[in-house]
C-alpha cells in the first residue's frame, strides 16, 4: 500500500499530502489501482472524498471522516471560499506576475480547452518565483475547473514541465510537475484552519533543475 503523510488530522476530517500519481478515486475506465479513497478507508474505515487533484497532482488534500463533515466542506469548495495555492515548474522564462480569465470548457478524450462560447468561468493568478529556462511559478485559483491550471498554462504558452496532456506525451512518466501547497478553510467546527504541505520531492528536483 502507498504510504500518505497525514498532515492533519481531527474527529471530523484527514487532511493529507497526496503523492503524484496516486488517482483520488478510482478512475472513469475501471482500472483497478490503488486510489487515496482505497486508502483512507483501509486507514480510517468509511471516509469521504471532499475534492479531487489531479492523478499527477501532489499536495493537500481533504478527506472527511463522516457525512456530516462532508456536506459542510463540499459547500465550502462549491462557494468558492476555500483558498487554494499551488507551486508549478513550466516551460520557458515566467518573469511576470498575470492573473488570467479564460473560460474552460470540455474537449475530446479528457481533454479541457479555453471556450469563449460554451467554457465555464476560470480565473487564476500566476505570480513567478524563479525564472530561467524553466521556472518556478506560485498559482492562485480562484475556481476550481476540471485542469484549469494546465489549460491557463497551455494558454500562456508556458505549460508544465511535465504534463502528459497538455505538453509532452510521455508514456511512462504520469507525475505532474504541480503541487498543491496550501488550503485555508472553515473546519466543521467553524474554526478556520490552513494547512500546508512541503514540497514533493519530485517538485525539488524540479525546482533545482532550473537555470
Amino acid at each position: 500500500m502507498i504510504k500518505i503523510p497525514t498532515l492533519y488530522e481531527d474527529d471530523d476530517i484527514i487532511v493529507i499530502s497526496k503523492p503524484h500519481g496516486l488517482h483520488t478515486v478510482e478512475d472513469r475506465y475501471g482500472v483497478e489501482t490503488e486510489t487515496v479513497r482505497g486508502i483512507m478507508n483501509e486507514r480510517f474505515g468509511r471516509t469521504f472524498i471532499v475534492h479531487r487533484l489531479d492523478a499527477g497532482t501532489g499536495g493537500v488534500l481533504v478527506v472527511a471522516k463522516t457525512p456530516e463533515a462532508h456536506k459542510i466542506l463540499c459547500a465550502q469548495f462549491e462557494n468558492g471560499t476555500v483558498a487554494k495555492e499551488y507551486y508549478a515548474v513550466v516551460c520557458g522564462r515566467f518573469d511576470s506576475a498575470i492573473s488570467v480569465m479564460l473560460p474552460i470548457a470540455s474537449a475530446n478524450h479528457g481533454k479541457y480547452k479555453i471556450n469563449f462560447k460554451s467554457g465555464k468561468k476560470a480565473i487564476t493568478t500566476f505570480l513567478p518565483e524563479r525564472s530561467g529556462e524553466t521556472s518556478l511559478v506560485r498559482v492562485i485559483p480562484f475556481t476550481g475547473r476540471t485542469h484549469q491550471i494546465r489549460v491557463h498554462l497551455k494558454a500562456l504558452k508556458h505549460p508544465l514541465l511535465n504534463d502528459y496532456v497538455y505538453n509532452k506525451e510521455i508514456s511512462t512518466d504520469k507525475r505532474l510537475t504541480l503541487f498543491a501547497s496550501s488550503l485555508s478553510f472553515m473546519r466543521p467546527d467553524g474554526r478556520d484552519v490552513t494547512i500546508e504541505a512541503e514540497l514533493s520531492d519530485y517538485m525539488k528536483a524540479a525546482i533545482e533543475g532550473i537555470k
